[in-house]
Order: C-alpha cells, then structure tokens, then sequence
C-alpha cells in the first residue's frame, strides 16, 4: 500500500493543512447569518478542528465527514474530549449518506481537489437547500504553471486534477450552482511569506508521535513542491450560492 499525503497528515495528526489555514475559514464564516436553525456540513472534515471551532463558535447543528479512517477517528476522539453535538460521517464526498437538500451551508478546505472533483461538487449541489451557500477553499493553478508541474503535483498528491480558477468555475456552473464568487486569491508563495515555511504542525506534542519515514518523507517533499512552484501553484476561496 502507498503511503499518500494524506495518510501523513492523518498519521502526524495534522489540523489545518488547507492554505489559509483556520485564520481564513474564521474570517469567511463570520460574514455568513448563521442560526440554531443553520445546517452546517463540513465536506472532508479531516482531524475535526473546524467542525469543532463551528460547534463551539455558532448556535447550529454541525455535520462532519470524511473518507480516511485515521482522520475519522482522531475527530471522534476530539469531539468526546469536547464534548461536541457534532454528527460524524466516515464516507466519501462522492457519495455522501445524506437526503436531498439537507444543508444550508457546506464548507470544504482543501479537501475538493482530493476527490472525484466532478462528483463531489455535484454531491454537494444534491444535499444544499434552495438558496444554500458553498464555501470552499482549495488548491488552484496559476495561468504560468507549466504542464509537467500540473503532472508531477497530481502524482505526488494523487489528485485526478490541478484546476485553474475559470476550470473550478466551470465545474460548479455544470453542476448547477449560479453565483459564484471568489472571496480570495493567493499564490503559495505569498502565503509562504506570510508564515512559517516549515509548514503545518501536528496538534498536541510532536515528541509523542513516533517518527515514520514515509510520512516524514512525504511533508517534506510537500515543502519542497510548496516552495519550487510557490509562484504558479495558489488557491482561491470561492463562495457559492444553490439558487
């Protein structure tokens, strides 16, 4: 079995990987009325840190999901130890255990690009209400970056696609959506200047988690792909209204 990006993120037990990081998820909902009678789905929920800001932060019911059992399972155990009302989902985004029109928001950091992209945002036009709202904040192409790197960053991640922002709009069109609207722009390498280039630290003491070579191996060459194509490879923030 081939050990994934992913499967390092889940191992190191590493919250807020997604560019932007938390900081950017917070400002986003801010701007967003929600209620007690708010539905709120986080789409690739990953260790759980979000849903749980969310729980503990706005009066809603919170939903979470995600397809990578170690991830599942570190968000239960946070959701115990808090003492969260969050609904925990271990399935994929593609396919995803909920009836038509069950949400009013659904948020996805970083974690759209790693599916079925096609799928998953049709899945998500399927399970938003009537005038619902997506935000989603992932892994764009710049119009520089040059097709060997659009291939080398797909294998490496093991994305089926490294989408430009009109291909991302594109998408969400097909699927359905009718406003979309890019709530932010950003190349990596203005969001590396910004903070630490050592990248995202694992949640609780390092010390305590053995090393694993593969994984070690793994964010490492993520910092190294972060830095060598930090000027052709960013991300938007997009808002998306179901009409």
């Amino acid at each position: 079995m081939n050990f994934s990006y992913q499967d390092a993120l889940a191992y190191y037990g590493i919250a807020g990987a997604h560019p932007g990081s938390l900081d950017l998820t917070k400002r986003i909902l801010q701007q967003e009325i929600i209620t007690p009678n708010t539905r709120i789905l986080d789409a690739g929920c990953g260790t759980g840190q979000t849903a749980s800001y969310i729980s503990k932060t706005f009066p809603c019911k919170v939903y979470a999901i995600d397809s990578h059992p170690e991830m599942i399972q570190r968000a239960k155990i946070r959701f115990i130890k808090e003492r969260l009302p969050v609904s925990l989902y271990h399935a994929a985004m593609e396919k995803m255990p909920f009836r038509n029109q069950s949400f009013d928001i659904i948020l996805a950091e970083s974690s759209t690009a790693f599916s079925n992209i096609t799928r998953a945002v049709s899945e998500y036009f399927r399970v938003l209400k009537r005038g619902g709202i997506l935000l989603t904040i992932d892994m764009t192409a710049e119009p520089e970056l040059h097709p060997a790197a659009r291939h080398e960053i797909k294998q490496f991640y093991g994305v089926h696609a490294v989408l430009t922002e009109k291909e991302w709009v594109d998408i969400f069109r097909q699927a359905g959506f009718k406003t979309v609207t890019t709530l932010k722009t950003s190349t990596i390498l203005d969001e590396l200047s910004n903070f630490n280039q050592s990248g995202p630290e694992p949640e609780g003491s390092q010390k305590l988690i053995p090393y694993h070579p593969a994984a070690d191996y793994m964010l490492k060459t993520h910092q190294k792909i972060s830095l060598q194509y930090g000027s052709s490879l960013g991300y938007r923030a997009f808002r998306i209204t179901k009409g």
